[in-house]
C-alpha cells in the first residue's frame, strides 16, 4: 500500500462535492461591511435544508413574538446576520462533506470543527480580528483530512493504526505514511478552490504556526485547536490536547489566564451551536 503523493492527491480532488454557492457567497464577503442581505437571502432560499435549519433556529429563539418565524428575511431579523452566517456555513459543509467516505464518521470531525471554529471566534472578538472569518476559517481547517479520506481511504486507515500503534498525533503518523499532512493538503485544495487567502493561512498553518508564514489568522486557528482540545468540545474518543506555540501566543499578545474567564461561555456557544445544527 503507497499513498499518493500531493500533486495525485489533488488530482483525485473532484471526488469531492464542490462548496455550495451560498457558502462561497459567504466566504467572499466576510469583510464586506456592506454585503447586500438581499443576496444572502437570494442564495439561501435555493437550499431547503438551510433554510429549515434556519427557521427553526429563529422559531426557538423567538420565545416573545406573537408569531412564528416562517420566512428566510425574519429569521436573518431575529438571529441577526452573523448566527445565520454560522448555521449556514455549518449546515451547508456539513450536509455536503458529512458522508464523502465510507468507514468515517463525519460527524465526529465536524463536531470537532465547530468546536475550533467556536474557540476561533470567541479569541478572534478578545484580540480584534474578524470574528466571522476565524469562525469560517475554524469550521474548514480539517478540509484536508476529507480529501485524503476520499482519496486514500486506505493509507488514512494505516495512519490511524500508526497512531495508535506509535502513541503519536495525527501530523507526524500523516507525515510518516504520506510524506506530508492534512493541513497541508487542505491548505492546496483552499487554494485550488480560490478561497480567501486568510482561509487558506488558516487551513495551512493551524499545525505550524512557529514559522509565521501563515500571519495572524494561521497563529489564531492554532491556539483555537488547542484549546478546543483542552475543553474537550467534540468529545474525540481519545482526546489528545496538542502543544500549544508560545511563539503563537506571544504574537496575538495572549495567554490562558486571559481566555480562562470565558471557558465557560465557549462551552455553552459550542452547545448552542451544535443544537442548532442537530450534531
Amino acid at each position: 500500500m503507497s499513498a499518493p503523493d500531493l500533486a495525485t492527491l489533488l488530482q483525485g480532488a473532484g471526488t469531492l462535492p464542490t462548496l455550495p454557492q451560498v457558502v462561497t457567497h459567504i466566504l467572499e464577503t466576510l469583510n464586506d461591511d456592506n454585503a447586500d442581505a438581499d443576496s444572502l437571502v437570494q442564495r439561501l432560499n435555493t437550499d431547503p435544508v438551510i433554510v429549515a435549519r434556519l427557521l427553526a433556529a429563529a422559531n426557538s429563539s423567538a420565545f416573545g413574538l406573537s408569531s412564528q418565524v416562517a420566512s428566510t428575511r425574519q429569521a436573518i431579523l431575529v438571529l441577526g446576520l452573523k448566527t445565520v452566517r454560522t448555521i449556514t456555513l455549518a449546515t451547508a459543509l456539513i450536509e455536503q462533506f458529512g458522508n464523502v467516505t465510507s468507514g468515517f464518521d463525519g460527524r465526529l470531525l465536524w463536531r470537532h470543527s465547530v468546536g475550533v471554529a467556536t474557540c476561533a471566534r470567541v479569541i478572534a472578538e478578545r484580540i480584534g480580528h474578524n470574528a466571522e472569518a476565524a469562525f469560517s476559517a475554524g469550521l474548514l481547517h480539517d478540509i484536508g483530512q476529507l480529501l485524503m479520506m476520499a482519496v486514500a481511504p486506505d493509507a488514512c486507515a494505516e495512519v490511524r493504526i500508526r497512531m495508535r500503534q506509535g502513541d503519536i498525533g495525527i501530523v507526524a503518523a500523516e507525515q510518516e505514511i504520506f510524506g506530508y499532512d492534512h493541513a497541508i493538503a487542505g491548505g492546496e485544495l483552499a487554494r485550488l478552490w480560490r478561497l480567501p487567502e486568510d482561509i487558506v493561512g488558516a487551513i495551512h498553518g493551524h499545525h505550524r504556526p512557529d514559522s509565521g508564514e501563515d500571519g495572524e489568522i494561521g497563529d489564531l486557528v492554532h491556539i483555537a485547536e488547542v484549546l478546543s482540545h483542552a475543553l474537550d468540545l467534540g468529545s474525540a474518543e481519545k482526546n489528545h490536547v496538542p502543544d500549544v506555540s508560545e511563539i503563537a501566543l506571544l504574537r496575538l499578545g495572549l495567554d490562558w489566564s486571559m481566555l480562562a474567564p470565558r471557558f465557560p461561555e465557549i462551552e455553552a456557544r459550542y452547545s448552542g451551536v451544535r443544537q442548532a445544527l442537530g450534531l
